[in-house]
């Protein structure tokens, strides 16, 4: 069996009906060949380098799954197909990778404008160590009225 894995980027008014449709196409198609789907990872929301299709944010999805060494070139072209035919009204873009016999199974992603927005303020200043940054300002402040 050969490892792949598949990132999306998706556009940012995709719905939940939207991705678990692509989840439930990527375990159909690669079920048919004899594969198995390992893990479907909604990323979250990005803002992208440059603008894709005049979009500036998008919606990452990590895709991962093994197929049979037999059926990789054929089952890679329908994925392809099936993105860029099926799926070019939620798919800006995406990219088939094959991926070491020792690649480890897990990943670290960047943190989504999601994540960053639902966090506090407080939590920001104390991962930030600017916790002071006020009182300090303050007390700058008093020094130069006496």
């Amino acid at each position: 069996m050969l490892r792949y894995e598949t990132l999306l980027l998706g556009k940012t008014e995709m719905t939940e009906d939207d991705i678990a449709m692509l989840e439930r196409s990527f375990d159909k198609i690669i079920s048919a060949a004899q594969g198995k789907l390992s893990s479907f990872d909604k990323w979250g929301k990005y803002r992208l380098a440059f603008q894709v299709n005049k979009n500036t944010n998008g919606v990452y999805m990590l895709v991962r799954y093994e197929i049979p060494v037999n059926s990789a070139s054929n089952l890679i072209k329908e994925l392809d197909e099936f993105l860029k035919i099926k799926c070019d009204e939620l798919i800006l873009r995406h990219v088939n990778k094959r991926l070491a016999k020792n690649a480890p199974a897990t990943y670290m992603k960047p943190e989504s404008l999601d994540a960053i927005r639902t966090s506090s303020v407080d939590a920001f200043i104390k991962d930030n160590k600017i916790d002071n940054l006020l009182s300090s300002v303050d007390a700058a402040g008093d020094e130069s009225v006496n």
